[in-house]
């Protein structure tokens, strides 16, 4: 179990506490086991639990964040440039430690400005006396508690808001502290294994909402497949009375046109020799046919032969074209070339005759030779005496040599010349040599294209000249055979025209067969259209059948998917009753009291999930008076120090509105706070709550008090008030 104990606190610039307000200072103050802080409202009861909870928790008490603790003057205008300290003296595990959190601003002045403006508040702990970062201290307060559970028990406000807000939250922090979990529940119960599947994910009071929304929908949707199955049920098809009568009418004109067929039967033997006749015409002219089109055949051959040789003919024509071009493409580029070429021969012999006709000038030398020595530079400057004769000879030696090394650099320079010239001479004879073969070839390849190009253009005239004679030979053909003096086509018209002259003399009965077909087709259409009236009304009767048997379906389905929402709304209800005893029955042993309660019925009696705190059957906010919600409190925030294997400060507010007296006795650390008509004081009442224990243990043995009158009164002075207990017995002591 972590253990916290609360030593002392020091608060500077923290809300109300700071020395530059007029009439305040800052706060020091210790703390022992029991520790009361009264006051006047406005005195800072409720900033000195705040200054507890931020630097513990980084919240203030009501779980809001500390964004307003900067002190104000009296106009509410913050006080800038000073730094706000809440530090602790803490005692964990019998260990002690001090902590403390630094909030200060950071100014900056921007470019073009003279006055500097805020940018934002930094924040530093220490511990120890020794700067941590904020990571290590977020580590060093979860190494006593997540600073949520921190602050929940410690300090009730936070969980009864949450309660008051979502009873669903509340609900999943007492799950998470008890360790209770709903797929350990479900393991231990398999019947629930598919709630899951029920609430999608959703909780059990939105999913029985939804459930039972889905379900009056679902009846609703019986309910009409109900209604639409009573309907067709009673709904007669349209005719169906009149099919007998119908089908009688068929059976007559099936009658009739079975007497009409044997009249047509005895119709087709008239008519055979006619039908015979008829047929022999018919070969003959296949037969005439058959040698037009041997015929046509014939011509059709021929025409398409030519018009292939055409082809051909016209196909080496293009290949002809296509190699004229690139021959009249071969003379084009020799006549680059000896273009090109013939330049570059006269550039040569242009290069040749100036390079032989260049000579090296030597003048230089000649000019060079004769220079003689200046006397003026054997005299010496400064003094204007003559050099020695050493210095005089040996400025002669150089001036010679000077001399001769200048016309040996002319000789040099003539040397290289030649030599280049050389080179040159021999690199433009070369050029031109090569230029002279390369226009000799260009030459002969221009001979040789211009003879391809004659010979390409006499094939294509040739080629041309034969296609022009085929064509003609094409138009010289006749479109269709010519059979006026075919002999077999001739005779075969001679035999059609004697057979269709005799068909001529022939009755067929045509006209009978004509008007018993007339006949019978009207009675077919007849009966027909009484066929396919009996059709329709037997095809409504079907759909009819068929639609009642679709609704009987229907409305089962419907009903099965009732039965079904309402096995899942059944399960889900003892699901949630059976899942919230299970969660009362790990998390109430810790309260004493008070109990939660987990679920609740409405007025129709459908189950919902709710959290209730209720003290002797009286629900925490609503009935329940504040003294007995003060004890509710402090049990709640004892109860979860429990769940969560901690031993924390519990601190108590307008602990005025309950008797000292009823205050329990808990090991856990307690601070209340408490409103008087005196100023801020924080004072340790552990002695004197072990006196008062002492006396009343003497009083109720009839032994004498260990207090004096005198002394309880003294007692009364300030902001203290004996309890109801020490009030009866002056008030029996006054009596006797």
């Amino acid at each position: 179990m972590k253990t916290v104990r609360l030593k002392s606190m020091r608060l500077e610039n923290y809300k109300s506490f700071s020395e530059l307000l007029s009439g305040r200072k800052n706060l020091e103050c210790e703390f022992g086991h029991r520790t009361k802080i009264s006051g006047k409202n406005r005195e800072g009861k409720s900033s000195i639990k705040d200054g507890y909870f931020d630097l513990l928790t980084g919240k203030l008490a009501d779980g809001s964040q500390p964004d307003k603790v900067r002190p104000h003057d009296e106009n509410g205008v913050d006080i800038d440039r000073v730094d706000i300290i809440r530090e602790l003296a803490l005692e964990i595990d019998g260990k002690p430690v001090t902590v403390t959190k630094k909030t200060a601003q950071k100014w900056r002045k921007p470019r073009g400005q003279s006055e500097e403006v805020f940018d934002g508040n930094v924040t530093t702990y220490a511990v120890d006396g020794f700067d941590i970062k904020q990571k290590q201290f977020t580590e060093w307060q979860e190494s006593i508690a997540d600073p949520d559970v921190l602050l929940m028990c410690s300090n009730a406000r936070p969980f009864l808001n949450t309660v008051q807000k979502s009873t669903s939250e509340a609900r999943k922090i007492l799950e998470r502290m008890s360790g209770f979990k709903i797929e350990d529940f479900i393991a231990q119960n398999p019947e629930y294994a598919q709630i899951e599947e029920i609430t999608k994910w959703h909780s059990v009071e939105d999913a029985l909402k939804q459930l039972r929304k889905n379900l009056n929908a679902q009846k609703k949707s019986a309910d009409k497949a109900r209604t639409e199955l009573s309907y067709e049920k009673g709904r007669e098809v349209p005719g169906s009375e009149d099919i007998p009568e119908l089908q009688k009418s068929v059976a007559e004109y099936d009658k009739k046109i079975a007497e009409l067929d044997e009249k047509e039967k005895a119709l087709n033997d008239v008519s055979s020799a006619y039908d015979e006749k008829s047929r022999e015409i018919v070969e003959l002219r296949n037969k005439q046919s058959q040698i037009r089109m041997e015929r046509n055949s014939v011509l059709l051959g021929n025409r398409q032969s030519i018009q292939s040789e055409i082809a051909e003919l016209q196909s080496q024509k293009k290949e002809k074209s296509n190699e004229l071009l690139l021959a009249e493409m071969d003379l084009r580029h020799s006549n680059m070339g000896i273009e090109r070429h013939t330049a570059e021969v006269k550039k040569a012999q242009e290069d040749y005759s100036r390079w032989i006709s260049q000579e090296f000038d030597d003048s230089e030398i000649a000019v060079i030779e004769s220079e003689v020595l200046n006397e003026d530079s054997l005299i010496c400057p400064t003094c204007g005496q003559a050099f020695p004769k050493e210095r005089a000879e040996k400025i002669r030696e150089d001036f010679e040599k000077n001399k001769a090394l200048r016309i040996e650099g002319v000789k040099s320079a003539g040397r290289n010349y030649e030599e280049m010239k050389d080179r040159e001479i021999q690199r433009v004879t070369e050029s031109g040599n090569k230029a002279a073969t390369d226009l000799k070839e260009a030459k002969k390849a221009q001979e040789e294209a211009e003879h391809k190009i004659a010979e390409i253009k006499k094939s294509i005239s040739d080629l041309a000249l034969k296609i022009a004679e085929k064509e003609k030979e094409l138009s010289a053909l006749l479109a269709e055979a010519d059979l006026s003096s075919d002999t077999e086509y001739n005779a075969m018209s001679a035999q059609i025209e004697v057979a269709q002259k005799s068909l001529e003399t022939m009755d067929n009965g045509s006209s009978a067969r004509a008007e018993i077909t007339e006949k019978r087709n009207a009675y077919i259409r007849e009966s027909a259209k009484l066929a396919a009236e009996i059709n329709k009304i037997q095809s409504d009767k079907a759909d009819h059948e068929r639609r009642v048997e679709e609704l009987e379906e229907k409305l089962k389905a419907e009903g099965q998917k009732c039965a079904d929402i309402e096995k899942n709304i059944d399960t889900l209800l003892n699901f949630s009753i059976e899942k919230n005893k299970a969660l009362a029955d790990m998390v109430n042993p810790y309260f004493k009291h008070f109990q939660f309660v987990f679920y609740d019925f409405t007025q129709e009696g459908g189950i919902y999930e709710t959290l209730k705190i209720m003290c002797d059957g009286t629900d925490f906010f609503s009935g329940l008076n504040r003294s007995d919600q003060i004890l509710c409190e402090i049990d709640l925030v004892c109860g979860l120090q429990k769940l969560n294997n901690l031993n924390l400060p519990v601190w108590v507010d307008n602990s005025e509105a309950v008797n000292a007296d009823r205050l329990p006795e808990i090991e856990q650390q307690m601070i209340v706070l408490e409103v008087s008509d005196g100023d801020l004081k924080v004072e340790c009442i552990d002695e004197y709550m072990a006196n008062l224990d002492r006396s009343y243990e003497q009083l109720s043995k009839n032994q004498t008090i260990s207090f004096s009158l005198d002394e309880l009164r003294d007692m009364e002075s300030d902001d203290w008030k004996p309890t109801q207990k020490i009030k009866d017995f002056m008030e029996r002591m006054k009596d006797e």
